[in-house]
């Protein structure tokens, strides 16, 4: 297997993981909160947390060393190249989401040993969740940049 071979695998095996997870975590938190009067919610949000920092940040890790090394193996300048731009941008906007608003929420949700009407947890579910998916858009932009490659 050639350098370019192993690059190119490690980014979409990256990219399956980081938006993967993301995707698939919205999901699934969303069946999870709606059966949160029978079941511990408070388990599912540790969950978040674990998958986000094995799945989330590894697959994130892996996507962008290995699309930045293959760019510039290529000779591309990473800011001069519009669609490595634009999907660094994007990876910047999610991330930073994920940071400011989502882990916060997280913490909140772990934290929580009330009700499951808890008001404070009701808010940081729905701020999470929210944020989330508004994080995700980001993330399906750069995968139609990394393929579409406008200019």
């Amino acid at each position: 297997m050639t350098l370019d071979a192993l690059l190119k695998t490690a980014h979409v095996l990256g990219a399956i993981l980081f938006v993967g997870n993301v995707v698939i975590t919205g999901i699934w938190s969303a069946i999870f909160w709606r059966s949160r009067h029978t079941h511990d919610f408070q388990r599912a949000a540790r969950a978040i947390v674990i998958t986000d920092w094995w799945f989330t940040v590894g697959g994130g890790a892996l996507l962008t060393t290995s699309g930045v090394t293959l760019a510039l193996l290529r000779g591309l300048p990473l800011w001069g190249t519009l669609w490595i731009r634009l999907g660094l941008l994007a990876l910047a906007t999610s991330t930073l989401l994920w940071l400011v608003i989502l882990v916060p929420a997280q913490r909140t949700m772990v934290r929580h040993t009330g009700s499951a009407d808890d008001a404070a947890l009701v808010r940081a579910y729905a701020r999470w969740n929210l944020w989330g998916w508004t994080a995700t858009a980001p993330l399906v932009f750069a995968v139609w940049c990394m393929v579409a490659k406008p200019v």
